[in-house]
């Protein structure tokens, strides 16, 4: 009987080990045994030493066109990008989104958005120190996503400003991440966001491009050594994609942070207890399992001429001559210096596209890219293949030249339609006038009437009376 139970016991285990090791959402992927997607990339195993990590050259083999740099600026007083508007016509769609179209920028994800450890020895959360979201000081003072874009476009909406969690900062600050925070938590996180910025910024919502980053991986994947929740990076792309018309969404991964000089090794593992025994062929299964869904979600969510699109970015890969410098000590974050290095980073990547490889210069001497002559837009899926630009001339052209081949009767039904509660109004507004005049018109009738409404006509005695004196005329 004891044998029995023992051998009962072990087959539990074994099929409770079995069930936690797959059961990571509905798809029920086996993420130590799954085959890469064609046209990715894939680090496995067998193509790298075992001491390697990823390969970093390979994190995204896509190519951009027209993606060659002829200017950039290292701070504020070198600013000398040129500005696309108004000679170019822009943000008609994703594939044309230029730096100047974006009004509104927001963050979502964990503690690297909500700027936990960049006050020192602390883990007071510096929002407005963030690398995506940040926008106290200015681009000399302090390098984040909305100091350079301000180099573009003043007065952007949603900048986070000073410490504090996100329910103790105004919710007119567009930052929802929080510390620990997973990819199951970004749903909640998404309809925050939205209920923030319809809120805050209204009706004209819909006539202005949100910037909004997703900075999610580097806990969870630290922390647990598990893939992500693909069907809650779903829903929350969902709900962002029903409550803003017109966003870009770019999808960040995990941090990679290493040596110039050996920059497949990434130095996060020793301070991650669980990535630390790992070795490095199952690292790289799991990175891979990380990629796959992030470029199979931006595949689905992405169309040729629409204003939502997603941007996937596996991993912030960011390296460093000193990159013990870019870390908070003893924990798997970034300090002051790495959120600076991580959003010249991710800058450089949005204006260059995936032709952006930071293995040809250090980053510390690399300047921010100004957008390309060939293309000056953020290099979005829309645009990796082909880049069409339109001058603001051209653009008015071609629109005259569609109205004018419209018929009398579409042109009526687009007055119509661009109109249509003014129509209605005008409706609603006679149909009153018109009942209050003949109302009036009646009332006033009646009162001057000496008969009631069944006064009129002959009565019964009446109909008697004279067929009585026709019958008497008769004799």
């Amino acid at each position: 009987m004891l044998k029995k139970f023992l051998c009962l016991l072990v087959i539990l285990v074994v099929l409770i080990k079995r069930h936690q090791a797959t059961d990571y959402d509905q798809y029920d992927y086996e993420w130590l045994t799954a085959k890469p997607l064609p046209n990715v990339a894939v680090t496995t195993s067998t193509s790298a030493p075992d001491d390697d990590d990823v390969i970093v050259d390979q994190l995204d083999n896509r190519k951009a066109v027209n993606s060659e740099i002829s200017g950039g600026f290292s701070n504020e007083k070198s600013f000398r990008c040129p500005h696309a508007k108004p000679m170019l016509h822009t943000g008609e769609s994703v594939a044309q989104l230029s730096p100047e179209d974006i009004q509104i920028v927001g963050a979502m994800g964990d503690s690297l958005a909500s700027g936990r450890g960049l006050w020192p020895f602390t883990d007071v959360e510096f929002r407005g120190a963030a690398f995506p979201i940040g926008g106290d000081a200015n681009m000399d003072g302090l390098v984040t996503l909305p100091n350079i874009l301000s180099q573009f476009v003043p007065n952007l909406e949603g900048i986070s400003h000073g410490m504090g969690s996100k329910t103790a900062l105004p919710d007119y600050q567009f930052n929802v991440a929080e510390i620990g925070a997973e990819t199951e938590d970004l749903p909640q996180q998404a309809l925050e966001l939205v209920h923030r910025m319809q809120r805050y910024v209204g009706r004209s919502l819909k006539n202005k491009w949100a910037l909004i980053t997703i900075v999610t991986g580097s806990e969870e994947f630290c922390e647990k050594c598990e893939p992500p929740s693909r069907t809650s990076i779903r829903r929350a792309l969902g709900v962002l994609r029903r409550g803003l018309p017109r966003a870009l969404i770019v999808l960040l991964g995990p941090v990679h942070v290493a040596s110039t000089y050996r920059q497949n090794i990434n130095l996060m593992r020793p301070r991650c207890k669980c990535l630390e025994k790992m070795t490095g062929s199952n690292y790289r299964k799991l990175f891979d399992v990380w990629k796959r869904y992030f470029v199979e979600l931006e595949t689905e969510f992405n169309t040729d001429n629409g204003t939502f699109g997603v941007l996937s970015i596996p991993s912030l890969a960011i390296h460093s001559r000193n990159p013990q410098s870019l870390l908070v000590p003893g924990k798997p974050l970034l300090n002051r210096k790495g959120h600076s290095y991580a959003a010249k980073w991710l800058w450089n990547r949005l204006i260059a596209g995936p032709n952006y490889n930071i293995s040809l210069i250090a980053l510390s001497e690399d300047t921010y890219y100004c957008p390309s002559l060939g293309c000056p837009y953020i290099r979005t899926v829309q645009n990796f293949k082909m880049c069409t630009i339109m001058t603001e001339d051209e653009w008015q052209k071609q629109n005259a030249l569609l109205k004018e081949q419209k018929t009398g009767k579409q042109t009526r039904q687009e007055v119509i339609r661009t109109n249509l509660v003014g129509v209605i109004s005008a409706i609603l507004g006679l149909s009153i006038i018109s009942v209050a005049i003949f109302g009036t018109y009646f009332y006033c009738h009646g009162m001057k009437a000496t008969k009631g409404r069944f006064d009129y006509g002959q009565t019964v005695a009446e109909l008697e009376n004279e067929l009585q004196q026709q019958q008497q005329e008769e004799k």
